[in-house]
């Protein structure tokens, strides 16, 4: 039997030490861990019980989401507060046919301006899904404006956690977590 408690004492440190900033105690974690059915966690292991971990606690830098319903001009105001205002999103318009939104496949067009700078983009439309290459494309342009970090997903298939960071924090949570799927987008 895994003891829950030990494993997140173990872990609860690593998330601070990975560069992240927690907002939840080690006693919420805990508690939030433990209304998963025992057999539950029993099966998905150390690996999944640490996922778990991440997934109870709160962050002021990265943000937790399934992209249920996240709308790009969502994503984008996202982004801006992650990144405390380094990067400005303005006159963001998502343009979708009546056509696309009925027969639920197509694409959309997202127009913004990002620190001043227009930019648009071909995403792909599947009913709600978001499209995800979209933030590959931003991080293009974050790329272009020459700033250091760089927008970072990391997560399972329950859920992601977005955040703007440094290559150095992208590097040391990969060694801290090897258990989460990372994406540079």
């Amino acid at each position: 039997m895994i003891d829950l408690e030990a494993l997140v004492k173990e872990y609860y440190p690593k998330i601070k030490e990975a560069g992240l900033t927690v907002e939840t105690d080690e006693a919420t974690a805990i508690e939030f861990i433990k209304r998963y059915p025992p057999d539950m966690l029993e099966d998905v292991g150390e690996e999944g019980i640490v996922t778990f971990l991440l997934f109870s606690v709160q962050f002021s830098d990265a943000v937790h989401t399934d992209f249920e319903g996240l709308g790009y001009d969502d994503f984008l105001n996202i982004l801006q507060n992650l990144s405390l205002g380094e990067l400005s999103f303005n006159n963001v318009d998502i343009n979708v046919s009546d056509k696309t939104v009925e027969k639920g496949s197509g694409t959309c067009e997202v127009s913004f301006q990002c620190n001043g700078e227009s930019f648009n983009y071909a995403a792909k439309v599947n009913n709600d899904w978001f499209d995800t290459e979209f933030m590959t494309f931003v991080n293009t342009i974050i790329k272009k404006l020459g700033k250091e970090e760089r927008l970072m997903v990391f997560g399972d298939a329950n859920g992601i956690f977005i955040t703007y960071k440094t290559p150095e924090f992208i590097n040391r949570f990969k060694t801290i977590f090897p258990m989460m799927t990372i994406r540079i987008a």
